[in-house]
């Protein structure tokens, strides 16, 4: 079934106090204040079996795509803010898949509800028709990040899915999705020394991550932040203070900055060569 395939993802929620909902539309991102804000369209695009995906995309133009995935939010506006920074950071064009179909989460039972309610294996397919439809859009290879639980779907998804060209997670995987230890593709990782979800994105999952892709063979950069805890991304406004309202670290712009150069050099590598 879906929920046995995601194991411990549907355990998060007991790592997580509950917040009273947030919902500021701030987007006092640092990031989008040094690099021009790009703005994004609504497309849409149809799986193998006939299913409509609704997307979020930058403009054309980038020879490399790269496909960014939620957290367990939804598609809000943190994410789309992360989405752009990099897609302007990194000279690609970005594409959003819409995996909740527009449904957004501002605390964290709410998040917890729409991620156990999540279709996993037709999420995998949701990124896989993404990957497509970037290349008919003129894009030679595709990327694929996400955060979160999009952490572990980007894994899986470059495990299964051949049109994927090069994997980057941010503080998730689940063995569940697919077995690592077959990944073929160019993979970077971003973990916090600091997180605090057992078996999902804690240190010790990141270590065992680490193992089983060093098994693979696979080319791999992994990363820990010694100061930093789950969810370190999120810059925004919002993001900043959910991230206090967890009881989390606090978010670091200059970590935000070390990862996205990271990121940027490992697209360039893989993505846009």
């Amino acid at each position: 079934s879906a929920a046995g395939q995601v194991g411990g993802l549907l355990r998060i929620s007991s790592a997580l106090k509950p917040v009273r909902p947030l919902r500021s539309r701030s987007t006092g991102y640092f990031f989008s204040r040094e690099f021009s804000k790009m703005s994004t369209e609504m497309v849409k695009f149809n799986r193998a079996d006939g299913t409509e995906v609704p997307a979020y995309a930058s403009a054309s133009g980038p020879k490399g795509g790269l496909i960014v995935l939620q957290e367990w939010w939804g598609i809000n506006d943190q994410i789309k803010a992360t989405a752009t920074d990099i897609a302007a950071k990194c000279g690609v064009r970005v594409v959003i898949p819409d995996l909740y179909r527009s449904k957004v989460a501002y605390e964290a039972a709410e998040a917890q509800h729409l991620m156990s309610g999540l279709d996993w294996p037709g999420a995998l397919q949701d990124v896989k028709a993404a990957a497509t439809w970037l290349k008919s859009q003129g894009c030679s290879k595709v990327g694929v990040v996400g955060f979160c639980m999009g952490g572990a779907l980007s894994l899986g998804s470059a495990v299964h899915h051949p049109e994927i060209d090069a994997c980057i997670a941010f503080y998730g995987w689940n063995d569940g999705l697919a077995d690592v230890k077959e990944m073929k593709k160019p993979t970077q990782c971003h973990f916090g020394q600091k997180d605090e979800i057992k078996g999902f994105s804690d240190p010790e999952a990141a270590a065992k991550l680490e193992e089983k892709l060093k098994a693979s063979g696979c080319p791999m950069e992994f990363y820990m932040y010694e100061t930093q805890g789950h969810g370190f991304m999120n810059g925004t406004a919002w993001g900043k203070e959910m991230q206090k309202k967890l009881g989390r670290p606090e978010v670091e712009d200059a970590t935000i900055l070390l990862a996205m150069d990271r990121m940027k050099d490992f697209l360039a590598k893989h993505v846009l060569a």
